[in-house]
């Protein structure tokens, strides 16, 4: 429904502009002329010397295809040639009341001078002989060379759109003109003092903002349409450049505020409500330089802001409705018609639509259907208050009952969090019987009937075997002693009854000392182990770092070839030292990577057969985060592993 009232809109709104495009076309004439300009840079050129050769051909280069020139001080000549000679006298309309000079030079078959007709905005708007809030001057039938030329000098936007009437048709020109911006300002005044006395029946803000806004939005448009000049002010043309400015800067004010607390941004976009409080504080700062400042002066703030403010309405809206406020849809399909009528006006001044009423009223009409539609907002949004307090209303009967399911969710969550943890509890200690059953009872069984061999090889005098036959029982006692440290450090950190006394430690030292105790394991398998010690002392406890190194090592030794080599490495990084420890091993695929600290640990057999007992590096990772560091791993298979722990500077 909502999409449809959209598209609705749309529809209705270019057919309306569409209707006023081809109403001006039927009812004007088949008067067709040119223009072309030409910039008197030095603005010195009289009428006499724009007769010469080279400026007629400059002219002929330079005809006009955009009315608008933006913010230009140098004088420009325009040069209006109709194609065919006039059978009635014609009216030249500048429909721009902020240009501050304008002459419009013409000369008959029976003139020797030139005949001049000055107007503009330092003029009295009174003296014009059609209506005054725009520039008309009447024109001879029997112009010379069917030529007229106009020449125009400001020190605001150099925005001329010349149009060419009948005189026959030109009052009722005037006349629709007037119509329509009756209807527009009447329609704005009308609104404004709706939702005033709304205002004072519901005391709801809302209204009083969009008050404020609209009171505002007409002021700045009558003074644009030249109305505030001819009426009140019409002695002192420099209130002009800064009377708009400060209306439209206090409309922006208004309408900021507006937007927040209708589209209830507190509650549903708190971020867009700071965002609007800025936009509100930056309109009334430029409200207040306006009073000091021209509004050339202020061009590059004041289209910023229009630039940031406008555009931002619809996104906060459609932001709004989108968080699940319904009602926001009624203020962004308001917003719709105004910001076409912007665009509109944006592209008459760019040349790329022509001079039409629809053009060159679009914002005052898109203006007025949108103070109507955010008029039915604001009745939309009561409607939707009392549908909200009556379901407040059913929520508060249907407290009890939510209450008591959630409490019940609550429990049974609670429980079921209770029975997971068992679970992972019961699945550890499986995990340590089976490590238990299996990995003690490996080495346990390589030291059966020891005695008797031992015996036997004494007996038959087999020194090489007996030699072999030390070093297997010295594995399986390694094996036994690592297995047994390692679980007894798991249980206690699971009890959290590690004790853990950091203090200034010299891990040069504390590496060499565990080097040594797997000095005779490294020899008998021809590993080289290679330290390089640029940063000796961290902050750490000395059993657990000892841990640490301890079973890095050993799983180093335990998967570097035969003949291979182990580099164990420190460098000091910012306030940490990193700890590396380099192998020569066999490496681990990317799936071993992923899972190699979880709890689901599987043993990996070394290259002479060794155990691995899944506690070590679970051990590792638990006691580096114990001392404030962390620890990372590199692998490539049959390429090696690289562990680095990171550890607080001493």
């Amino acid at each position: 429904m909502k999409f449809r009232l959209i598209i609705g809109l749309l529809v209705l709104y270019t057919g309306f502009l569409t209707s006023y495009n081809l109403s001006a076309q039927n009812t004007s004439s088949n008067l067709e002329y040119s223009i072309h300009y030409f910039v008197d840079s030095a603005g010195k050129l009289s009428i006499d010397e724009l007769q010469l050769a080279e400026v007629q051909r400059a002219f002929d280069a330079t005809p006009l295809k955009s009315p608008n020139f933006g913010f230009d001080h140098r004088p420009y000549w325009f040069r209006v040639e109709l194609t065919h000679p006039p059978s009635e006298p014609l009216v030249l309309e500048i429909n721009q009341p902020s240009l501050d000079y304008i002459s419009v030079f013409t000369k008959t078959s029976v003139d020797t001078v030139w005949k001049e007709q000055k107007a503009g905005h330092t003029y009295s708007p009174r003296t014009n002989d059609y209506g005054g809030i725009v520039y008309a001057f009447p024109i001879d039938p029997d112009i010379e060379n069917n030529t007229i030329y106009v020449r125009v000098e400001t020190i605001v936007s150099m925005a001329v759109p010349i149009l060419i009437k009948p005189k026959s048709e030109y009052n009722a020109h005037q006349m629709t003109r007037m119509l329509l911006l009756g209807v527009f300002f009447g329609l704005m005044f009308i609104m404004a003092s709706y939702n005033f006395l709304l205002y004072l029946f519901l005391k709801d803000t809302s209204y009083l903002f969009y008050v404020g806004a609209t009171i505002m939005g007409l002021c700045a448009s009558l003074v644009l349409n030249g109305f505030g000049y001819y009426f009140i002010w019409p002695n002192n043309p420099a209130l002009d450049q800064h009377i708009y400015l400060t209306f439209g800067s206090l409309s922006m004010v208004f309408s900021s505020r507006f937007a927040a607390n209708f589209l209830n941004l507190k509650k549903f976009d708190p971020k867009m409500n700071a965002f609007l409080w800025v936009i509100c504080f930056a309109s009334l700062l430029l409200a207040i330089l306006s009073l000091f400042y021209t509004a050339t002066e202020l061009l590059l703030f004041g289209r910023l802001l229009v630039i940031i403010t406008f555009p931002s309405y619809i996104i906060i809206g459609l932001r709004t409705y989108f968080k699940g406020y319904i009602t926001a849809i009624y203020y962004v399909i308001a917003w719709i018609p105004y910001m076409l009528g912007i665009i509109l006006m944006t592209f008459r001044g760019a040349g790329l639509i022509g001079e039409h009423w629809v053009t060159a009223y679009g914002i005052e009409f898109g203006g007025a259907i949108e103070v109507v539609l955010l008029s039915f907002a604001l009745a939309a949004r009561i409607k939707g208050m009392r549908k909200e307090i009556a379901e407040k209303e059913l929520e508060k009967e249907q407290f009890k009952t939510r209450l008591l399911s959630e409490q019940r969710e609550v429990l049974e969550q609670k429980v079921e969090e209770r029975t997971q943890e068992l679970k992972e509890a019961n699945a550890t200690k499986d995990k340590f019987f089976s490590i238990i059953a299996h990995d003690l009872r490996s080495p346990m069984i390589a030291l059966q009937g020891v005695g008797q061999k031992l015996e036997y090889f004494i007996r038959k005098e087999k020194l090489e075997k007996l030699l072999e036959m030390g070093a297997k029982i010295d594995q399986s006692i390694d094996q036994l002693n690592h297995l047994l440290n390692n679980l007894l450090n798991w249980a206690t950190s699971q009890t959290g009854g590690v004790p853990h006394h950091p203090t200034r430690l010299d891990l040069h030292a504390l590496i060499n000392e565990n080097i040594e105790l797997y000095r005779s394991l490294a020899e008998s398998k021809s590993i080289s182990i290679v330290c390089e010690i640029s940063a000796k002392y961290v902050f750490a406890d000395i059993n657990t770092t000892s841990t640490i190194i301890r079973n890095l090592l050993s799983n180093a030794l335990k998967f570097t070839k035969d003949g291979g080599g182990i580099k164990i490495s420190t460098q000091q990084k910012n306030d940490f030292v990193e700890l590396e420890i380099e192998d020569q091993g066999i490496g681990m695929d990317k799936q071993t990577l992923a899972q190699l600290f979880n709890s689901s640990v599987k043993a990996h057999i070394g290259q002479r057969g060794e155990k691995g007992f899944g506690l070590g590096l679970k051990l590792c990772n638990e006691f580096v985060k114990m001392n404030g560091g962390q620890i990372d791993v590199k692998s490539k298979q049959n390429i090696g592993t690289t562990f680095t722990v990171t550890l607080p500077t001493a």
